[in-house]
């Protein structure tokens, strides 16, 4: 087994304004008080943790911030380790399987209304990822934040010590969809943490805008509707019906009569009754969807590897609710994939399901370097009969981890595929230190997300 990456030992949060530095430099020297009593116990994540501020006791708040600007959990049970070291994630379809059509879908992590996100910053943001990434036949992402156009943009705060609520505005969604220069995206969750913070009329006001984009959404609901919304996406003769549900609402609590209008559950409680997600998928079903996407907002932030806890949710979902693809979001890091095989509760057949457990922030720019890792996914679905049944399942996933760079001078933004930087050399304009941070999240990269027994995975983009 290759000797893994030292990720304590790496710089991991690096601040951009001399306020911010400041700042960072004063939380460290008092969460570094707190790790010499607490050090030991936090090198592992913390089993059970709910990370939901509602619940929080003072010590989940100074672990959570311990873990963000000192160092993050690094040491996994080996089983969590060898699990995820010895998945294949070959989707290839059985000899017997007949294909009568096929049609793709990119996902994309956490859209976050950063104030380091303009137009002036972004006019080449796309330029070596954007025709692969939107040019599937549906694209999704996770939009982590209202779009309220009464109200004025609230941004991310470089340094992140209370409350935040966040706002987006129509130039973000702009450059969230490509800058005008390719077809943006078909679907985004509207289901994360950050759902309700411009409350009930910001909630409506987001699904209002997507719709004046003719954008679907899912995992939020207008007061009025008695009927749960499930978008199903028709494409080359393919249903796919798209589900989202959140763990948490931050600080918030929505009121009683406001509760149906976001899937909400307590998804960091290893108990929690599933019952209304499989609710949803056999309402896609009944509705004639082939296929069924879960976005799910759940899980530890700031961690390479999910935690047990999270991984049982997930395979509970498999097995209680009947899914085929699990997007994970809200740990901001990526997080790996697996293929996990279970009987489907509603056909009775042997099924292989598909999860990421992070899709990692996307469109942001945090301090917390590995955030910068963007793990991009491209899905083949096909359709088509085995043994004389009808049949839609998974046949292909790649991935492109993308390194979200930033200009130190001028904070510029650009994607770039991490894996082919590494192969083709740096541009010009990189500096020394965007390199050794590049060269770190390449390795990382390997070492979570791209295993030498899965190379099949990397998106082929010459």
């Amino acid at each position: 087994m290759k000797k893994p990456i030292q990720i304590h030992d790496y710089a991991i949060v690096k601040p951009f304004t001399v306020k911010g530095k400041i700042l960072v430099a004063m939380l460290k020297f008092i969460y570094s008080i707190v790790g010499l009593f607490m050090r030991k116990k936090w090198e592992s994540p913390i089993a059970e943790f709910e990370e939901n501020p509602v619940h929080y006791r003072a010590m989940d708040i100074a672990y959570l911030g311990y873990k963000y600007y000192i160092k993050p959990p690094w040491k996994h049970e080996p089983q969590i380790e060898e699990y995820f070291q010895s998945q294949t994630l070959d989707f290839t379809a059985p000899d017997d399987f007949i294909l009568e059509s096929q049609m793709s879908i990119s996902a994309g992590g956490d859209l976050m209304p950063y104030e380091r996100i303009s137009k002036q910053n972004t006019q080449h943001l796309w330029d070596d990822i954007g025709a692969w990434f939107f040019g599937s036949d549906i694209v999704f992402a996770n939009l982590e934040t209202p779009i309220c156009k009464e109200k004025p943009r609230s941004h991310v705060p470089e340094i992140m010590l209370f409350n935040m609520l966040f706002n987006g505005d129509e130039e973000l969604w702009d450059i969230f969809s490509g800058n005008g220069k390719y077809k943006g995206f078909d679907i985004v969750s509207t289901a994360n943490n950050h759902s309700y913070d411009m409350g009930l009329e910001g909630l409506e006001d987001t699904l209002d805008f997507l719709k004046s984009k003719q954008v679907e959404y899912s995992g939020t609901n207008y007061h009025g509707d008695e009927k749960k919304h499930i978008p199903i996406l028709e494409r080359k003769g393919i249903k796919i019906a798209f589900i989202a549900y959140t763990y948490s609402l931050n600080h918030l609590e929505v009121e009683q009569e406001n509760k149906h209008c976001i899937n909400h559950l307590r998804l960091n409680k290893t108990g929690v009754e599933l019952g209304s997600i499989l609710t949803d998928v056999q309402q896609a079903k009944a509705e004639g969807a082939d296929f069924i996407v879960l976005s799910l907002h759940t899980g530890n932030a700031y961690q390479s590897l999910p935690s047990a806890h999270t991984m049982n949710i997930y395979h509970r979902i498999f097995e209680e609710c009947g899914v085929d693809i699990i997007l994970g979001s809200h740990p901001h890091n990526p997080q790996p994939m697996e293929k996990y095989e279970f009987v489907c509760p509603l056909s009775g057949e042997t099924k292989k399901g598909f999860a990421i457990y992070s899709l990692a922030d996307f469109v942001a720019y945090d301090i917390f370097v590995l955030d910068r890792l963007v793990p991009l996914l491209k899905m083949e679905i096909s359709k088509g009969k085995q043994a004389g049944k009808n049949k839609t399942m998974l046949t292909k996933v790649e991935c492109m981890p993308a390194y979200n760079w930033s200009n130190p001078l001028n904070h510029e933004l650009r994607f770039f595929n991490l894996f082919q930087l590494q192969a083709k050399g740096y541009p010009a304009w990189f500096s020394n230190e965007c390199k050794k941070e590049s060269q770190f999240l390449f390795e990382y990269a390997n070492q979570y997300l791209i295993h030498s027994n899965r190379s099949h995975l990397l998106a082929r983009t010459d």
